[in-house]
């Protein structure tokens, strides 16, 4: 069978970030956007938001075209695996065009539970599919209780470890925490430990890489320097050169800062939130009750100035990101392509 992926490109991912990569190490093609994608941009947006209107405030009239746009290569082509790798974003009606039978249907799916079900209404057309695929245990009780067991499969989300790898380690700033991202993330919790580490300890200095709108904030802190919207470069360049990455979390599955920093031999402190604890074992990183600030910033300082375990903590992050590396991801999913073909 042939590989299709259907996906838009996250913008705030870099060039070497996001579930997108995978692209890059299966034989595939990638289903952009085509003429009758660019027809469909003629139609009166009411009309289609009508279309869509079943489909949950988390799909738009981009995705609605996306879709609409592959009905050729759906009636005509056959023996493809359409597989679409942000399953909350673009798929919804796809399967149900499917008149041949003889393609098959899969869809990734990124959101911890609260929040899918917070942006989808409907989940009917999920039992279209032939394979659905999850990045973190705990979304597992949405599907498995939507489709049978046996149609939904746990793959992890992978890392590129050639781009993100560690640099120098005298070139790591003493003391520097870093904190990178905006969805999922806790701000008010990370606003109270580094209230809470200002005040025990003058020395400790903070970088953030978020979105513009959470730098108020911040803004009066002590120590804290305030980036968004940085190159990849530079966002590996902070990368290796923190001390650990703290990174306070509302909730998830998988985490594309918390790989790429243990690709970069960084420490994690995070919050134990959702599946992240599959990607982060004990030996890498802590994982601290949800919103508990005191503790997170005690954690920090105690880590900060224990100079062996911030090593073998560096070096246990490095090993668990080479075992998320894209080249292992990907031979699983082609295993999963042909188990899915052989049904």
């Amino acid at each position: 069978m042939t590989i299709e992926y259907i996906f838009d490109r996250m913008g705030h991912h870099s060039a070497h970030s996001g579930y997108d990569q995978i692209i890059k190490y299966i034989d595939c093609h990638v289903r952009g956007a085509n003429s009758l994608y660019r027809l469909l941009g003629h139609c009166p947006e009411r009309m289609l938001a009508q279309l869509r209107r079943t489909a949950g405030c988390w799909y738009n009239s981009h995705a609605l075209r996306l879709e609409l746009q592959n009905l050729p290569a759906f009636f005509f082509k056959k023996n493809q695996i359409f597989h679409f790798l942000y399953g909350e974003d673009n798929f919804h009606y796809s399967s149900y065009l499917n008149p041949r039978r003889s393609n098959k249907f899969v869809a990734t799916y990124h959101f911890p539970p609260e929040k899918f079900y917070q942006t989808t209404i409907a989940t009917r057309h999920l039992k279209s599919l032939d394979a659905i695929i999850i990045i973190a245990p705990n979304q597992e009780t949405i599907f498995k209780n939507i489709v049978s067991p046996e149609r939904v499969h746990l793959m992890p989300h992978g890392v590129d470890t050639l781009c993100f790898t560690p640099g120098d380690s005298a070139a790591r700033r003493s003391g520097h925490c870093l904190f990178v991202g905006t969805h999922l993330r806790d701000f008010d919790t990370l606003r109270e430990v580094i209230l809470k580490i200002n005040r025990a300890d003058q020395h400790i200095s903070f970088t953030i890489v978020t979105s513009r709108e959470h730098f108020p904030l911040f803004e009066h802190l002590h120590n804290v320097s305030l980036l968004s919207s940085v190159s990849e470069q530079k966002l590996l360049e902070l990368y290796q050169t923190a001390t650990l990455l703290l990174l306070p979390l509302l909730d998830s599955t998988a985490n594309n800062a918390i790989l790429e920093a243990m690709a970069c031999g960084l420490p994690i402190i995070t919050s134990a939130a959702g599946g992240i604890g599959m990607y982060l074992p004990q030996e890498a990183g802590m994982l601290l009750p949800l919103g508990d600030a005191s503790l997170m910033a005690q954690k920090t300082i105690e880590l900060i100035y224990a100079p062996p375990r911030l090593a073998a903590m560096s070096h246990a992050a490095r090993s668990t990101a080479e075992s998320f590396d894209w080249k292992i991801i990907a031979k699983k999913m082609q295993l999963l392509y042909r188990h899915i073909t052989e049904q």
